[in-house]
């Protein structure tokens, strides 16, 4: 099989020879370099090199110069690396083993990199992210957007040579269609990577480096497509949730006196804890206790009442976070406060919350952070509520999430977002974030260590965990409120690609073929 080797330079006089002795040694049919405007002699150097070179006189922008080296690639496999990072000759060899062996991709393995004592960068969540909401976990932070990669001339016809110039988005395709896909290889290109001013500052619009917001957009670019393959849940189960039961309800309110606080705790089975979660919610100061019975037996509903609460009995089961929507519309205080009924929270934890929405605060968080630091790699989840707040440009909030109590929110908050959203939180929280209320974390409530484990949710299934499953898809559903509110792209750059050169080279293609 035919090697084709892509390499895209811009002003990589000082490292290209070096690359360019390595890939020798591996005896490829051809070596391509698309020069992206180079001044400094790099040009010069890959002809000297017996480089076939493509020139633009002008910076074609990231990934543009692979994607039109692969349209020119002539070989069965084509091996894609970058002109500032020199790596050996046997380490590359291990790319184009793989797809002789059979693999149609072949991705360089990183998955080393989650398990260093440090939180993920901003682009290894969305890495990571996009293979777990994909189904792929197998890949941890494989992925094409990191060099090098190999690729077979088949796939790259098949999926179309113009969508490398959106590498997430080609990945997407590629896992979605079922292309045999490896990680067989491994190469560190953390470390020897090139610092370049898009490293460093900040994009327009955004809190993070123009790199950053390009490789953010990338990935939001691919859950688009996830989106319109899969739906709005990704293809994800929402589990039991009776969403349509919110829409249909219409509360009797059943105190006409506006209360200071409002809490809201659904119950289902948990007659062994509730009172001592109310007891310890009314010290906290909460003069309106909501609580929303679903499914509950009869022994549930005595307990509740012997604490002298608004009760709200219904008698199906609405599924995760319908009751806590149900008992939001029966809240009269501005303060409303959300706590689960199966385990306890100090009443001296549960104050903070309140206080933080009377100092100003619209939303308050359980903060959480600190899962972050605890494991290596972090668990699924967070980086997923870690990932839906990166991509909302609230790096600031880590992986707190409306997913975990107790939290405390503003009514105006609730009736500017609708009651509905409180049965998706990512989705609540998205909305608040870009309707501009103040979002905060306020302290660390231990709820992992207290929170039931229910077999049905938490164990898994033919390989699969409903909980994580149900939560995922509350993410991408948040996702793609985002995108919808913005572009494909969640409002963050392209990182100055030149689309306009794609789209001339495809036309004389179809010229071409009429």
């Amino acid at each position: 099989m035919r090697v084709s080797v892509v390499i895209p330079v811009h002003n990589e006089a000082s490292t290209l020879s070096k690359v360019l002795v390595e890939v020798r040694k591996l005896e490829p049919y051809e070596i391509i370099i698309v020069d992206n405007g180079s001044t400094d002699g790099t040009k010069e150097i890959a002809l000297q090199h017996n480089c076939r070179v493509i020139y633009y006189r002008y910076s074609l922008g990231n990934d543009v110069g692979r994607a039109i080296g692969a349209r020119e690639a002539k070989g069965e496999i084509v091996l894609f690396l970058d002109g500032d990072i020199v790596m050996k000759s046997e380490e590359l060899y291990n790319f184009i083993k793989g797809i002789q062996q059979g693999h149609e991709i072949v991705l360089n393995n990183l998955t080393w990199s989650v398990y260093l004592k440090m939180r993920p960068h901003y682009t290894t969540v969305g890495k990571y992210m996009l293979n777990r909401y994909l189904n792929k976990k197998e890949f941890v932070v494989g992925s094409l957007i990191a060099i090098p990669h190999a690729i077979s001339r088949e796939v790259i016809e098949e999926l179309g040579w113009w969508n490398l110039a959106d590498p997430a988005l080609f990945q997407a395709m590629a896992m979605s269609r079922g292309v045999d896909i490896s990680d067989m290889a491994s190469v560190d290109v953390i470390y020897t990577n090139k610092v370049r001013p898009v490293h460093t500052g900040t994009s327009p619009g955004s809190p993070y480096p123009k790199a950053t917001s390009r490789i953010m957009g990338d990935h939001l670019r691919a859950l688009q497509y996830v989106i319109e393959t899969y739906g709005n849940r990704g293809g994800f189960s929402e589990g039991n949730k009776d969403r349509e039961f919110v829409g249909k309800y219409k509360p009797v309110l059943l105190q006409k006196k506006k209360a200071k606080y409002s809490a809201i705790i659904p119950v289902s089975e948990e007659k062994t804890t509730i009172r001592s979660v109310i007891q310890e919610v009314k010290k906290a100061g909460v003069d309106e206790i909501i609580v929303v019975v679903n499914g509950a037996a009869v022994k549930t509903i005595k307990q509740v009442k012997l604490e002298n609460v608004i009760v709200v009995e219904l008698e199906e089961v609405l599924g995760h976070n319908v009751a806590r929507a149900i008992g939001a519309m029966y809240a009269t205080a501005d303060i409303c406060l959300f706590v689960d009924s199966d385990f306890v929270i100090p009443a001296t934890n549960l104050i903070l919350f309140l206080r933080a929405i009377e100092d100003g605060s619209d939303v308050a968080l359980n903060d959480l952070q600190c899962l972050l630091d605890m494991f290596h790699p972090a668990d699924p989840i967070s980086v997923g509520k870690y990932f839906v707040n990166l991509i909302a440009k609230r790096p600031d909030l880590w992986n707190n999430s409306l997913t975990a109590v107790p939290h405390a929110m503003h009514k105006k908050v609730i009736e500017k977002i609708g009651y509905d959203s409180l049965v998706i939180p990512p989705l609540a929280q998205v909305k608040a974030i870009l309707e501009g209320f103040s979002i905060t974390a306020v302290e660390l409530v231990d709820v992992i260590k207290t929170n039931r484990v229910r077999p049905e949710q938490h164990e898994f299934v033919n390989g699969r965990i409903s909980a994580f499953d149900r939560i995922f898809g509350d993410q991408i559903e948040a996702i793609a409120y985002l995108l919808q509110c913005t572009d494909e792209r969640g409002g963050f750059t392209d990182g100055d690609r030149d689309r306009d050169i794609i789209q001339q080279l495809r036309r004389e293609e179809e010229n071409t073929n009429e």
